[in-house]
Protein backbone atom coordinates (compact mmCIF):
# COMPACT_ATOMS: atom_id res chain seq x y z
CA UNK A 1 0.00 0.00 0.00
CA UNK A 2 3.24 2.28 0.93
CA UNK A 3 4.13 1.75 -2.41
CA UNK A 4 1.46 2.42 -4.01
CA UNK A 5 0.92 5.92 -2.40
CA UNK A 6 4.53 6.38 -3.43
CA UNK A 7 3.26 5.90 -7.10
CA UNK A 8 0.66 8.11 -6.83
CA UNK A 9 2.20 10.96 -5.31
CA UNK A 10 5.51 10.61 -7.40
CA UNK A 11 2.60 10.71 -10.70
CA UNK A 12 0.74 13.65 -9.17
CA UNK A 13 4.17 15.51 -8.87
CA UNK A 14 5.30 15.01 -12.41
CA UNK A 15 1.66 16.56 -13.61
CA UNK A 16 2.97 19.86 -15.53
CA UNK A 17 2.42 23.17 -13.04
CA UNK A 18 1.51 24.94 -16.70
CA UNK A 19 -1.85 22.71 -16.99
CA UNK A 20 -3.88 25.39 -15.02
CA UNK A 21 -2.97 28.10 -17.65
CA UNK A 22 -4.15 25.38 -20.52
CA UNK A 23 -7.18 25.54 -18.56
CA UNK A 24 -7.19 28.89 -18.76
CA UNK A 25 -6.32 28.78 -22.58
CA UNK A 26 -9.64 26.87 -23.14
CA UNK A 27 -11.89 28.94 -21.28
CA UNK A 28 -10.76 32.15 -23.07
CA UNK A 29 -11.30 30.11 -26.53
CA UNK A 30 -13.17 33.22 -28.73
CA UNK A 31 -12.67 35.49 -26.51
CA UNK A 32 -10.57 39.01 -26.39
CA UNK A 33 -8.48 37.09 -23.41
CA UNK A 34 -7.17 34.30 -25.37
CA UNK A 35 -4.32 36.17 -26.66
CA UNK A 36 -2.72 37.25 -23.32
CA UNK A 37 -3.82 33.68 -21.75
CA UNK A 38 -1.86 31.54 -24.22
CA UNK A 39 1.31 34.18 -24.05
CA UNK A 40 1.01 33.12 -20.30
CA UNK A 41 1.05 29.82 -21.18
CA UNK A 42 4.27 29.74 -23.55
CA UNK A 43 5.72 31.82 -21.48
CA UNK A 44 5.30 29.72 -18.00
CA UNK A 45 7.18 26.83 -20.39
CA UNK A 46 9.65 29.00 -21.75
CA UNK A 47 10.16 32.70 -22.99
CA UNK A 48 8.13 33.91 -25.82
CA UNK A 49 8.59 37.59 -26.84
CA UNK A 50 6.29 37.96 -29.39
CA UNK A 51 3.77 35.43 -30.83
CA UNK A 52 1.65 36.28 -34.51
CA UNK A 53 -0.40 33.94 -35.95
CA UNK A 54 -1.59 34.29 -39.59
CA UNK A 55 -4.34 32.49 -41.86
CA UNK A 56 -4.43 31.50 -45.52
CA UNK A 57 -8.09 30.30 -46.64
CA UNK A 58 -8.07 27.18 -49.18
CA UNK A 59 -7.86 30.36 -52.48
CA UNK A 60 -4.58 30.95 -50.59
CA UNK A 61 -5.42 34.68 -49.24
CA UNK A 62 -3.36 35.57 -46.29
CA UNK A 63 -5.17 36.66 -43.15
CA UNK A 64 -3.61 38.04 -39.95
CA UNK A 65 -5.72 36.36 -36.47
CA UNK A 66 -3.55 38.13 -33.76
CA UNK A 67 -0.13 39.24 -32.87
CA UNK A 68 0.72 39.31 -29.12
CA UNK A 69 3.98 40.53 -28.45
CA UNK A 70 6.54 42.48 -25.76
CA UNK A 71 7.31 45.58 -28.66
CA UNK A 72 5.49 48.32 -29.27
CA UNK A 73 2.20 47.94 -31.06
CA UNK A 74 2.74 49.93 -33.92
CA UNK A 75 5.76 48.10 -34.82
CA UNK A 76 3.83 44.96 -34.35
CA UNK A 77 0.74 46.24 -36.07
CA UNK A 78 2.94 47.39 -39.41
CA UNK A 79 4.99 44.16 -39.43
CA UNK A 80 1.28 41.87 -39.62
CA UNK A 81 0.00 44.59 -42.30
CA UNK A 82 3.37 44.41 -44.54
CA UNK A 83 3.10 40.23 -44.78
CA UNK A 84 -0.45 39.99 -45.37
CA UNK A 85 0.24 42.87 -47.65
CA UNK A 86 2.82 40.50 -50.13
CA UNK A 87 5.59 39.60 -47.97
CA UNK A 88 4.36 36.47 -46.83
CA UNK A 89 5.47 35.40 -50.27
CA UNK A 90 9.46 35.70 -49.10
CA UNK A 91 8.70 33.63 -46.10
CA UNK A 92 11.15 30.15 -46.71
CA UNK A 93 8.24 28.53 -44.80
CA UNK A 94 5.34 29.83 -47.28
CA UNK A 95 6.02 26.64 -49.31
CA UNK A 96 5.40 24.52 -46.16
CA UNK A 97 2.24 26.34 -45.39
CA UNK A 98 1.16 25.90 -48.99
CA UNK A 99 1.76 22.00 -49.06
CA UNK A 100 -0.11 21.19 -45.84
CA UNK A 101 -3.09 23.09 -47.38
CA UNK A 102 -3.23 20.42 -49.96
CA UNK A 103 -2.39 18.04 -48.10
CA UNK A 104 -5.33 15.81 -46.36
CA UNK A 105 -2.90 13.10 -44.46
CA UNK A 106 -1.56 15.28 -41.52
CA UNK A 107 -2.96 17.94 -39.76
CA UNK A 108 -0.07 19.98 -38.02
CA UNK A 109 3.58 20.78 -39.19
CA UNK A 110 6.61 21.60 -37.10
CA UNK A 111 8.76 23.61 -39.27
CA UNK A 112 12.56 23.67 -38.94
CA UNK A 113 14.22 26.66 -37.17
CA UNK A 114 15.23 29.02 -39.24
CA UNK A 115 18.86 29.88 -41.22
CA UNK A 116 18.83 33.59 -41.43
CA UNK A 117 21.55 33.62 -43.96
CA UNK A 118 20.83 30.55 -46.12
CA UNK A 119 16.81 30.85 -45.85
CA UNK A 120 16.08 34.76 -45.80
CA UNK A 121 16.51 37.34 -48.21
CA UNK A 122 18.44 40.65 -46.56
CA UNK A 123 15.31 42.44 -47.23
CA UNK A 124 12.76 40.19 -45.41
CA UNK A 125 15.61 39.61 -43.01
CA UNK A 126 15.97 43.10 -42.62
CA UNK A 127 12.22 44.18 -42.22
CA UNK A 128 11.13 41.32 -39.90
CA UNK A 129 13.63 40.38 -38.01
CA UNK A 130 16.62 43.07 -37.61
CA UNK A 131 14.67 46.28 -37.62
CA UNK A 132 12.41 45.07 -34.45
CA UNK A 133 14.77 42.99 -32.79
CA UNK A 134 13.40 39.63 -33.52
CA UNK A 135 16.78 37.22 -33.37
CA UNK A 136 15.26 34.04 -33.45
CA UNK A 137 11.89 31.56 -34.26
CA UNK A 138 9.78 28.53 -34.06
CA UNK A 139 7.32 27.76 -36.33
CA UNK A 140 4.44 25.15 -36.88
CA UNK A 141 1.19 25.08 -38.96
CA UNK A 142 -2.00 23.14 -38.67
CA UNK A 143 -4.74 22.58 -41.04
CA UNK A 144 -8.43 22.94 -40.65
CA UNK A 145 -11.30 22.93 -42.59
CA UNK A 146 -11.05 26.52 -43.37
CA UNK A 147 -7.89 26.78 -44.57
CA UNK A 148 -4.68 26.33 -42.44
CA UNK A 149 -3.08 28.60 -39.26
CA UNK A 150 0.69 29.39 -39.60
CA UNK A 151 1.35 29.79 -35.35
CA UNK A 152 5.12 32.12 -35.37
CA UNK A 153 7.02 32.49 -31.70
CA UNK A 154 9.87 34.87 -31.92
CA UNK A 155 12.50 35.62 -29.09
CA UNK A 156 13.84 39.47 -28.95
CA UNK A 157 17.25 40.47 -28.34
CA UNK A 158 17.21 40.67 -24.62
CA UNK A 159 16.11 36.59 -24.41
CA UNK A 160 18.62 35.68 -26.38
CA UNK A 161 17.90 32.16 -28.89
CA UNK A 162 16.28 29.76 -28.50
CA UNK A 163 18.80 26.82 -26.99
CA UNK A 164 18.30 23.36 -27.80
CA UNK A 165 16.51 22.61 -24.58
CA UNK A 166 14.20 25.44 -25.55
CA UNK A 167 13.21 23.90 -28.66
CA UNK A 168 12.62 20.26 -27.53
CA UNK A 169 10.38 21.64 -24.20
CA UNK A 170 8.23 24.07 -27.10
CA UNK A 171 7.81 21.40 -29.70
CA UNK A 172 6.25 18.92 -26.96
CA UNK A 173 3.30 21.11 -26.35
CA UNK A 174 3.00 22.77 -30.09
CA UNK A 175 0.28 20.46 -31.08
CA UNK A 176 -1.48 21.66 -28.00
CA UNK A 177 -0.76 25.17 -28.89
CA UNK A 178 -1.69 25.04 -32.22
CA UNK A 179 -4.72 23.45 -31.59
CA UNK A 180 -5.95 25.75 -29.14
CA UNK A 181 -4.77 28.55 -31.73
CA UNK A 182 -6.74 26.86 -34.40
CA UNK A 183 -10.16 26.41 -31.91
CA UNK A 184 -9.52 30.06 -31.38
CA UNK A 185 -9.36 30.72 -34.79
CA UNK A 186 -12.58 29.00 -35.93
CA UNK A 187 -14.50 30.53 -33.17
CA UNK A 188 -13.86 33.99 -33.80
CA UNK A 189 -14.60 33.00 -37.58
CA UNK A 190 -18.06 31.92 -36.33
CA UNK A 191 -18.73 35.08 -34.35
CA UNK A 192 -17.33 37.61 -37.46
CA UNK A 193 -19.89 35.47 -39.75
CA UNK A 194 -22.63 35.94 -36.41
CA UNK A 195 -22.30 39.51 -36.62
CA UNK A 196 -22.39 39.86 -40.54
CA UNK A 197 -25.69 37.64 -40.40
CA UNK A 198 -27.09 40.09 -37.49
CA UNK A 199 -26.48 43.26 -39.66
CA UNK A 200 -27.77 40.90 -42.69
CA UNK A 201 -31.21 40.71 -40.73
CA UNK A 202 -31.56 43.97 -40.86
CA UNK A 203 -30.51 45.17 -43.80
CA UNK A 204 -31.29 42.13 -46.25
CA UNK A 205 -27.68 41.03 -47.17
CA UNK A 206 -26.31 38.21 -48.67
CA UNK A 207 -25.81 36.32 -44.90
CA UNK A 208 -29.26 36.05 -44.53
CA UNK A 209 -29.23 34.49 -48.02
CA UNK A 210 -26.73 32.19 -47.14
CA UNK A 211 -28.10 30.98 -43.76
CA UNK A 212 -31.58 30.18 -45.64
CA UNK A 213 -29.73 28.35 -48.17
CA UNK A 214 -27.87 25.69 -45.97
CA UNK A 215 -30.54 25.50 -42.94
CA UNK A 216 -33.79 26.01 -45.16
CA UNK A 217 -32.92 23.15 -48.10
CA UNK A 218 -31.59 21.06 -44.65
CA UNK A 219 -27.87 20.78 -46.01
CA UNK A 220 -26.67 18.11 -43.64
CA UNK A 221 -26.24 18.37 -40.61
CA UNK A 222 -29.07 20.13 -40.23
CA UNK A 223 -31.25 17.23 -42.08
CA UNK A 224 -31.26 16.05 -39.10
CA UNK A 225 -33.51 18.41 -37.21
CA UNK A 226 -37.32 19.34 -37.91
CA UNK A 227 -38.60 21.85 -40.07
CA UNK A 228 -39.59 24.05 -36.87
CA UNK A 229 -36.26 23.54 -35.41
CA UNK A 230 -34.25 24.86 -38.42
CA UNK A 231 -36.51 27.64 -38.20
CA UNK A 232 -35.73 28.42 -34.97
CA UNK A 233 -31.60 27.74 -35.78
CA UNK A 234 -32.13 30.04 -38.56
CA UNK A 235 -33.10 33.05 -36.66
CA UNK A 236 -30.68 32.42 -33.99
CA UNK A 237 -28.24 32.51 -36.89
CA UNK A 238 -29.67 36.04 -37.74
CA UNK A 239 -28.95 37.59 -34.79
CA UNK A 240 -32.84 37.42 -33.44
CA UNK A 241 -33.83 36.79 -29.77
CA UNK A 242 -36.25 34.79 -28.31
CA UNK A 243 -38.49 36.74 -27.93
CA UNK A 244 -38.23 38.10 -31.73
CA UNK A 245 -38.01 34.56 -32.67
CA UNK A 246 -41.47 34.02 -30.45
CA UNK A 247 -43.00 36.65 -32.34
CA UNK A 248 -41.78 35.93 -36.32
CA UNK A 249 -43.09 31.83 -35.87
CA UNK A 250 -45.65 32.72 -33.82
CA UNK A 251 -45.12 30.26 -31.05
CA UNK A 252 -44.40 30.40 -26.87
CA UNK A 253 -41.24 31.69 -25.70
CA UNK A 254 -40.79 27.97 -24.20
CA UNK A 255 -41.39 26.43 -26.79
CA UNK A 256 -38.47 28.39 -28.70
CA UNK A 257 -36.38 27.40 -25.69
CA UNK A 258 -37.38 23.98 -26.32
CA UNK A 259 -36.87 23.81 -29.96
CA UNK A 260 -33.80 25.16 -29.59
CA UNK A 261 -32.78 22.56 -26.74
CA UNK A 262 -33.60 19.71 -28.94
CA UNK A 263 -31.78 21.32 -32.08
CA UNK A 264 -28.24 21.54 -30.35
CA UNK A 265 -28.95 18.10 -28.85
CA UNK A 266 -29.51 16.59 -32.16
CA UNK A 267 -26.43 18.65 -33.62
CA UNK A 268 -24.08 17.35 -30.84
CA UNK A 269 -23.65 21.36 -29.75
CA UNK A 270 -24.10 23.41 -26.84
CA UNK A 271 -23.32 27.69 -27.58
CA UNK A 272 -24.67 29.48 -30.25
CA UNK A 273 -20.83 29.99 -31.39
CA UNK A 274 -20.96 26.04 -32.29
CA UNK A 275 -24.02 26.74 -34.46
CA UNK A 276 -22.33 29.44 -36.12
CA UNK A 277 -19.70 26.63 -36.80
CA UNK A 278 -21.12 24.53 -38.13
CA UNK A 279 -23.60 26.85 -40.24
CA UNK A 280 -20.15 27.87 -41.72
CA UNK A 281 -18.56 24.12 -42.45
CA UNK A 282 -22.14 23.24 -44.09
CA UNK A 283 -21.58 26.60 -46.39
CA UNK A 284 -17.68 25.67 -46.90
CA UNK A 285 -19.00 22.28 -48.14
CA UNK A 286 -21.51 23.59 -50.48
CA UNK A 287 -18.69 26.14 -52.04
CA UNK A 288 -16.64 23.37 -52.02
CA UNK A 289 -17.68 20.13 -52.64
CA UNK A 290 -14.96 17.26 -52.76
Amino acid sequence: MADQTHTSLTHANSVPDWLDDVAAVSMALGDDAFESRLMALLNRILPVDHCAVFTFDPQGHAGHLFTSTKMPADEAETLAHDYISGYYAQDPNFQAVQNLSRDTSSPFVELSPPDFEGHYNRDYRKRFFDRVDLIDKAAAVTRLKEGVVYCNFYRMGGSGKFSEEDRARLNKVLPLVTSLIGSHYRLRRAQSFGHESQHAATTGGGAQSLVHSVIGRAVPPFDRLTAREREVCARILLGYTTEAISLDLDIAPTSVATYRKRAYAKLGIATQNELFGICLDAVDRTAHPR
